[in-house]
């Protein structure tokens, strides 16, 4: 069996570390809710341009006008 010759991490020490892993735990939960939010908007933009994309007899089965498929699709161009 080794010992080490480095002594224990001190009260302060761990401290600190546990100060360190909070602040690198928020920052990249707070990275990962931008980035879910981000992707949300994405497929949220991908489904409005393929509303866009559909012919009028499709839009009509699925009880929308053009117009409303336009607006829709404006919404969309906002994110940019």
């Amino acid at each position: 069996m080794a010992y080490s010759l480095s002594p224990a991490p001190s009260a302060v020490e761990r401290q600190s570390r546990a100060h360190i892993r909070s602040f690198f735990a928020t920052v990249f939960g707070r990275l990962n809710d931008f980035n879910n939010r981000f992707e949300r908007l994405r497929a949220a933009r991908e489904e409005r341009r393929t509303l866009l994309s559909l012919s009028d007899h499709l839009l009509s089965d699925i009880g929308i006008t053009r117009a409303q498929a336009e607006e829709e699709y404006r919404k969309s161009s906002r994110l940019r």
